[in-house]
């Protein structure tokens, strides 16, 4: 009678990516990146304050522009960038996607100050760095695992900006 054995893959746990595939990712990361800064000045200059400032008695309005035109942008380039990392063939794409529009939802207010060409290699910069760790934190093939470490590195990367 024949003996069935079986061999158990050491990398079964996690699934594999080459460094091609990183590199891709932060390129992916940089574009998505400039794209987003570009995108919350459009909307910031052209869109939000004309509407959210035109009265005198819309002050209130007219301090949530900068978050608003933030927001809408990081949401907008999330879905370009979710396309980008599905033509990529990126393991578990949404949930990058989700990680990184939470980590870098404050990023603007923390490049408020800078020249806006500093401003977009900053932006640029952050992004791809987020996009190589969230691509890479959600490998394992447990769903849980993915979620913990996702989790802890949003927290570690809002903790960081928010200092």
């Amino acid at each position: 009678m024949a003996k069935v054995v079986e061999v158990v893959d050491p990398q079964a746990a996690w699934a594999t990516m080459s460094w091609r595939s990183l590199i891709s990712i932060g390129l992916i990361g940089v574009l998505i990146g400039v794209v987003t800064y570009a995108l919350n000045l459009v909307l910031l200059h052209l869109v939000f304050e004309p509407i959210m400032c035109r009265d005198s008695l819309a002050l209130v309005r007219c301090d949530s522009k900068e978050s608003l035109s933030a927001g809408v942008a990081i949401v907008l380039a999330s879905m370009v960038g979710l396309v980008f990392l599905v033509r990529e063939r990126v393991y578990r794409p949404l949930l990058v996607i989700l990680a990184v529009a939470l980590s870098m939802w404050g990023i603007f207010v923390a490049v408020a100050g800078l020249p806006w060409l500093l401003a977009t290699v900053v932006v640029a910069l952050a992004f791809a760095l987020c996009y190589m760790l969230f691509a890479w934190l959600v490998q394992p093939n447990s769903l849980a695992i993915s979620l913990i470490l996702a989790t802890l590195a949003v927290v570690a990367v809002r903790l960081v900006l928010t200092v």
